[in-house]
């Protein structure tokens, strides 16, 4: 690292003045997203931008989304895994192929937790056979999970990683819950959830706490919060579970109403998006201000058909919110953009300001998950 720091000063004169120390220091408070266009000046800022200890100490935000698209340009369809940056433009950040995972005839993104993300592979010769791998792109390193009869039936699966318990999955207090429901399908009711816990290895199923009614909304997002596990149901309610599966809760709708619904975390707070099915499309932004008297807040309201901003967004029946930035008052759709019926739309409910990020082409796109780098080391023993 002293070497890449003595020669970006020779070409930088004034970065003579400072120590390596604190060159070190003010890389490390820069976001990794800059230091990946600072590799551009340089060889010598290539080097040091790259040093993995810069970039282990570099604070993470929303880099961009992985998505799987179906090309409609020939006769076979053929799925692809991508990635688009969160500001649409330049090389993906990192590689959508997932080459260092193993390698099978498919891998779905299923879902995304500080920095890690759960998939599931698929094989199909000499026998039909799927399992889940939890893998961290930006170090490249994997684990898979082991088998669990539940596995079986089509249930919902999702990550809870908390680096600020440990930087290892295996190490920290890590869960993949996989919720049991009753029937087939997207929103069939809970009946009971199933964890695998990355400190024991093993799988514990509990019968639900949360009532003889809970259907969790397979389309949004799981968040973990205060060591809390946070699931979006399809009324727009919130029900929470503890790691060990022995505290089970609900925080009720702001609103019940039909609508596409994301939670999400921004700037320290459980955020709720509502996407009314209204002829206006109808946005509501809430806030739980307080955890403890689960009192939420309404942040923002705008009703979109009237909005010129609004005129190249298309909602139709498969439009959803994929995301709510953790830093800015910045909310993700997948929605069409003008001629094009599969894009992903950022609006700032600072400026009003409606965009199109990604626009995948000829393909049609489905399964954003939002990404932020983690750069912690995992163990000798992990892929």
């Amino acid at each position: 690292m002293e070497e890449n720091i003595r020669n970006m000063r020779r070409r930088l004169s004034p970065a003579s003045l400072l120590t390596d120390d604190l060159v070190v220091h003010i890389l490390s408070r820069v976001p990794y997203i800059w230091l990946c266009r600072f590799k551009c000046l340089s060889k010598s800022w290539l080097a040091l931008c790259s040093d993995p200890e810069i970039r282990k100490k570099s604070p993470q935000t929303l880099s961009g989304f992985f998505y799987r698209s179906i090309s409609t340009g020939s006769l076979h369809c053929e799925f692809r895994r991508q990635f688009t940056n969160v500001s649409g433009r330049g090389q993906p950040m990192v590689d959508p192929s997932l080459s260092f995972m193993p390698s099978y005839n498919k891998i779905e993104f299923i879902d995304p937790s500080n920095g890690l993300l759960l998939c599931r592979c698929v094989n199909s010769f000499p026998k039909r056979e799927y399992f889940y791998v939890v893998g961290n792109p930006a170090t490249q390193n994997w684990i898979r999970l082991p088998e669990t009869e539940t596995m079986a039936g089509s249930h919902l699966v999702r990550l809870a990683f908390d680096p600020a318990v440990s930087s290892h999955f295996r190490l920290g207090h890590n869960r993949v819950f996989l919720l049991v429901k009753d029937l087939h399908g997207l929103n069939s009711e809970v009946t009971g959830v199933e964890v695998y816990s990355s400190k024991t290895g093993s799988w514990t199923y509990r019968q639900s706490g949360w009532g003889g009614d809970c259907r969790v909304d397979s389309a949004s997002r799981s968040v973990l919060y205060n060591g809390i596990m946070h699931f979006a149901t399809v009324a727009s309610s919130v029900v929470t579970v503890d790691m060990e599966l022995n505290r089970w809760g609900e925080i009720p709708a702001p609103q019940e109403t039909d609508s596409s619904c994301l939670i999400g975390l921004s700037q320290g707070h459980l955020y709720l998006v509502q996407l009314h099915n209204s002829v206006d499309r109808h946005l509501s932004v809430w806030a739980l201000e307080d955890y403890h008297t689960q009192h939420w807040i309404l942040k923002h309201s705008v009703h979109t058909a009237p909005l010129p901003e609004w005129r190249h967004v298309h909602f139709a029946g498969y439009s959803e919110v994929i995301a709510i930035h953790p830093e800015r008052h910045l909310i993700f759709f997948h929605a069409g953009w003008r001629g094009n019926s599969d894009c992903i739309v950022s609006y700032d409910m600072d400026s009003g300001v409606v965009k199109a990020v990604c626009a995948p082409g000829p393909s049609c796109a489905f399964t954003y998950i939002p990404y932020v780098p983690c750069f912690s080391k995992w163990l000798s023993d992990e892929h």
